[in-house]
Formats: C-alpha cells, structure tokens, sequence
C-alpha cells in the first residue's frame, strides 16, 4: 500500500510541473544573443597569465616520435601596471604567418622551439660573455639566469576563427609567478627572484638551490668551459670580477668588500693554470650574513641583505 501512495504522489507531481511550469512567467532579457569574446594573436611585450605546461613530458628520458601532445596554449594581454599582480611570462616574439597543428610530436615541438632562446636575446638583453685575460687568450662566460622558453599557438576558439599565429614566450624554470618585466632585464632592469640561480653556500657541490627572494649565501652568475690553453687561477678571476661587474653593472662588483667573488672549479682537481675545466663564477656573501635577492642588475642600488 505504501507503495502505491508513493507512486501516486510521484505521479502527481509530475502532471503538476507539466501544467505550472510553462506558466510561470520568466525573466526575459532583451537582445540579441552574443557569441563569447575570442582573443586575437599577442603581441610582443605581452604579459601571460597563464600557460600550459608541456614540460613534465620532457623530464623522463627523450621522447619518442610517436610521443604527440596538444600543442601548448596561453592566455595573454596588456601587462598590469607595476603592483597590479603577478604573471607567468611574457610575449617574446609572434610569427604571425604560422600555422602550428592541434597536436605535435614531442621531437617536432622541440625542433621548432629552437628558435624562441635566439628571439628572446633581443627582448632581455645579454650581458657580454669574452673577456680578455691576455695572451690571446678569452674566457667566455654564460650568464646563469634561469629561463624557459615555451612556443604555443591559437587555443580551439582561436583557431575556429581562423587565427594563424605562433608565439615565443619567456617565463621561469619552474613556471614561478613573478613581478616585474623581463624587457632588457639584463642590460637595464633587475632580475626577479625566480630567475636568479641562488644557492645556500658557495660550494656547489653540496649547496641547495634557494629561491632568491629568500637568504641566501651564494649566487651562480655564469659558467665558462675552458679549453686546452692554460689560464692561471688569478687570471680566472679577473675575468670573473670583470664579468660580475657587467651582470651587476656597477664599475666595483665587491662593493668594497660587500660582496666576495669567487671562482668554483669542479669537479676537476684543482691546478694552476686551469685547463680543460668547467668553471663557475660566483658573488659570495661575507661569513655571517646573506643575500635578499639576486644580485644581477643591482647598478648602485644597496646590497640587498637578508
């Protein structure tokens, strides 16, 4: 008998909405229905919002052919004013003749991001790498900042409009948000802490990596692999003072002793002169204190203690 009232009830109710809800006057809008806002192509000197990843795929070992993924999209715009909030990269360069594919090959997406660390030379700026240690002889030094470069294309609403585009972005290592620009950082503004290569002690080989904003005692600020022509050790740090004096831009790199730099060797044995080794120049808080962020771009700004 229960039953039966419930399936009465149930009955009931659905004869009700049948005959009410038609009825019940609703709220019209007036207009025309409007299809969804569909950005256009970026810009170079954008500012992106968000991005997609592709990267974790690249931290097993290669990938193969057949390995295909989506090709990488972003949201990008107008950069905020200064304070207006974080981003996670920047526009580097737009090909705006492009026609990336939905989905790519791993080894294909590698091949055409080649380009993108050649485009972004313009945009930051490079600190000079030669310096002359007499004798005909260089060292030539990579500057350490911790970029990653990601190419995306026309999201799926973009690409139903007909957009053909692709676009070189900039952004941290580990895709950190971060304030400020990238745009000649590296000849005119100062690097934002999730660029910097920042370390807990001047000894790479048992130091942890430590985000810049963070205390720190050490910061990487370039690499150099010298050859078979011998360059003794004081020779060697000449030209790492000579190269930390460009990366900070200021004529006195140590700051009157404010800042120590130093030259790591490793993991060779250490001789002198140095040969065929791979070097690293380092600025180096005195014993007892710290460092608040990188150092690169600094100019005549106070060393920031932590």
């Amino acid at each position: 008998m229960t039953r039966r009232w419930w399936g009465a009830l149930i009955a009931a109710v659905v004869l009700t909405a049948t005959i009410v809800v038609p009825n019940v006057p609703g709220r019209r809008i007036a207009g025309e229905p409007v299809a969804g806002v569909v950005a256009g192509p970026p810009s170079a000197g954008d500012c992106v919002t968000w991005m997609a990843d592709p990267w974790p795929r690249f931290d097993r070992p290669a990938p193969q052919v057949d390995d295909v993924m989506d090709y990488p999209t972003a949201s990008t715009g107008p950069c905020p004013d200064p304070g207006g909030g974080p981003i996670v990269g920047e526009v580097v360069s737009v090909e705006t003749t492009a026609s990336p594919p939905a989905r790519i090959s791993a080894t294909d997406y590698l091949s055409q991001l080649a380009q993108c660390p050649i485009d972004a030379i313009a945009y930051t700026g490079s600190i000079a790498p030669v310096v002359d240690v007499g004798g005909g002889t260089s060292v030539v030094w990579a500057a350490q900042p911790e970029f990653r470069y990601t190419r995306v294309g026309p999201d799926r609403a973009q690409r139903a409009r007909g957009q053909h585009w692709s676009a070189c972005l900039i952004g941290a290592d580990d895709g950190s948000p971060y304030d400020g620009r990238l745009r000649d950082v590296l000849t005119a503004g100062t690097l934002p802490p999730p660029f910097g290569a920042c370390f807990s002690a001047p000894d790479l080989s048992t130091a942890e990596a430590v985000a810049c904003d963070r205390p720190h005692a050490a910061e990487l600020i370039g690499t150099a692999r010298l050859g078979p022509r011998p360059v003794t050790r004081d020779d060697l740090r000449l030209a790492c003072v000579a190269f930390a004096g460009r990366a900070l831009r200021t004529a006195d790199p140590t700051r009157g002793g404010a800042i120590d730099i130093r030259v790591a060797t490793g993991p060779e044995p250490a001789t002198d002169p140095v040969v065929d080794s791979f070097v690293s120049c380092l600025v180096v808080a005195p014993p007892g204190t710290s460092f608040a962020r990188s150092l690169i771009g600094l100019a005549d700004a106070p060393v920031p203690a932590g």
